[in-house]
């Protein structure tokens, strides 16, 4: 409900993607009558999530929207050298002429490691993982943004997209199979089509 179509459940999302405590409160205990408000705060607090965050401005996701969120707060400084992000082969195919942009989301998902970013690959025959050099896109004034265990942003541009990596045997993406385009997949990203 805060990811995605929060309106459905009765919901006052501000620009930044908080919504009042109490009104998550209802919403849920429309559903599960026995939640409290100590619930929503035990999971949001759980360092095994880090999807939500509680403060005084009420509770939000940290990322997945599929409505636009504005960032907050301080971009990440300093940033490490390298980003990693998951991928497939059709789509990692076009990274080193076009960049990456957020494609059906509205921000880029990075994250921090590389295993990280694996476990977050969607290629069917092994993980495959992009680099991404970090510093070279902070010292093109590109921002990055930490929520959670994911980094955020908006673009990468392609000279800031360093290797390819497979895991599990695949290094290149020239060995790519291309998919092809079956019914639009849309719920919780903005309408695309996906590849079987």
């Amino acid at each position: 409900m805060l990811r995605h179509k929060p309106d459905e459940f009765g919901l006052e999302i501000d620009a930044y993607g908080y919504a009042p405590v109490d009104q998550v409160l209802q919403a849920l205990q429309e559903r599960y009558d026995d939640v409290t408000e100590d619930d929503v705060q035990t999971l949001a607090n759980d360092p095994k999530q880090r999807r939500f965050e509680v403060n005084e401005y009420g509770i939000r996701a940290l990322y997945g929207h599929s409505f636009f969120i504005e960032m907050d707060g301080e971009p990440m400084a300093p940033v490490p050298d390298r980003f990693y992000m998951g991928t497939t082969h059709a789509a990692a195919r076009a990274y080193k002429t076009e960049g990456i942009t957020s494609g059906d989301r509205y921000y880029v998902h990075l994250s921090l490691d590389r295993e990280t970013a694996a476990r977050r690959s969607h290629e069917k025959s092994g993980p495959l993982v992009v680099e991404i050099l970090a510093d070279k896109a902070h010292e093109q004034d590109i921002a990055f943004f930490v929520r959670g265990e994911v980094i955020l942003t908006e673009e990468i541009p392609p000279e800031c997209v360093g290797q390819i990596l497979g895991i599990g045997g695949y290094s290149a993406v020239d060995e790519a199979k291309s998919g092809r385009e079956t019914a639009p997949a849309s719920f919780g990203r903005k309408p695309r089509f996906v590849t079987r």
